[in-house]
């Protein structure tokens, strides 16, 4: 069979896991990237070359009715809440095309892969499969047992809990002990209205956490312990009125740190926009926050061998950012232009 063509991309490199910027030029073929090597060539495209975002907490099923009233956090998203009632109440088709045009935003806006939170059981996962049909996108999903089931559907990468205070303690050990006989994944939703849910989700030992915005100084310490991801999602925290997380004090415990966009209603699933307010209002640390938006969270949902980084081997799952639009020229930091103020319209090119 004839080999597909090589495509050459030159500029800045934003280079393996430690997230270089090296001028050179990174050769893609057959999906995977090829070679990295410096000099000028003549290339395809030329700009500042980077891996493209994972999106390591979202909920794409609430997409057709965005921007609800502000409300506390139990009535728009809690087990009777707003959510709850206008999923009951939209027909199937619109859901759908709610989720497939969140899903194609991600794509344009330069996420690669996602995890999603599945309400709805078997037909939950329907919905999300026929609205990524064709869609050039990697999932984790994470599914819930339907109300007096113990097992988390078979397709489900994972099992996701709202918060350990929404059901009995032995119900979910029991129903963690299955997802794990399953060899599926485990992630809580935790301190997030409060923090009386975090040693409860603790103790079910999960792969990971999910927002954390509530959690004292002892709390982090427990997680560091434990050696327990977190993911954060500030844009989603502020709308709700639940309190930014201290991401600061996570890194300095050791705390491996992903990030998600949450709620399409809420927040649209553009992780651009999550790394600027992440790096300007919580983390002055361009590289700790570009690699929580690739690598870290990568390796949180497991494909951090695939992609997350630009290193020979790995899927060509990478993009180029025009490094002369309005909004970037005169920049002399690529990565910190990229963190703070880059977005979809500096997009030249995704692979």
């Amino acid at each position: 069979m004839p080999q597909s063509r090589e495509i050459l991309l030159q500029g800045t490199i934003i280079y393996g896991d430690d997230f270089q910027s090296l001028d050179g030029y990174v050769s893609l073929q057959d999906g995977f990237i090829k070679e990295f090597g410096t000099g000028h060539i003549d290339a395809d495209f030329e700009g500042i070359v980077c891996p493209r975002f994972v999106n390591a907490h979202v909920h794409v099923g609430d997409s057709a009715f965005k921007d609800p009233p502000f409300l506390p956090l139990s009535d728009l998203v809690g087990p009777n809440g707003l959510k709850a009632r206008l999923l009951a109440e939209t027909p199937r088709e619109l859901i759908i095309e709610g989720m497939r045009r969140s899903l194609m935003e991600m794509v344009n806006t330069g996420t690669c892969a996602f995890a999603d939170f599945r309400e709805g059981g078997e037909e939950g996962l329907l919905r999300l499969t026929e609205a990524a049909r064709d869609l050039p996108l990697l999932m984790r999903i994470f599914g819930r047992p339907c109300e007096g089931e113990l097992n988390t559907p078979e397709s489900c990468w994972g099992l996701g809990i709202s918060s350990t205070r929404d059901h009995d303690l032995d119900y979910l050990k029991t129903v963690t002990a299955s997802a794990r006989k399953a060899r599926q994944a485990l992630a809580i939703h935790a301190g997030e209205a409060a923090r009386d849910d975090i040693c409860d989700s603790i103790t079910l030992e999960p792969d990971f956490l999910v927002h954390m915005n509530r959690a004292d100084e002892s709390d982090l310490r427990s997680v560091a312990r434990a050696n327990i991801p977190v993911v954060v999602c500030p844009r989603s925290n502020l709308v709700t009125g639940v309190g930014l997380p201290n991401v600061k004090k996570m890194v300095e415990q050791g705390i491996m740190l992903g990030i998600g966009t949450d709620n399409v209603m809420l927040n649209s699933p553009d992780i651009f926009e999550e790394m600027h307010l992440l790096v300007k209002a919580l983390l002055h640390d361009d590289r700790q926050v570009f690699k929580m938006c690739t690598l870290n969270s990568a390796k949180i949902i497991g494909l951090d061998q695939r992609l997350g980084s630009i290193r020979e081997g790995k899927e060509a799952r990478v993009m180029v950012i025009n490094r002369n639009s309005d909004n970037l020229w005169g920049s002399r930091d690529p990565l910190a232009s990229i963190v703070r103020r880059a977005g979809p319209s500096d997009i030249l090119a995704i692979f």
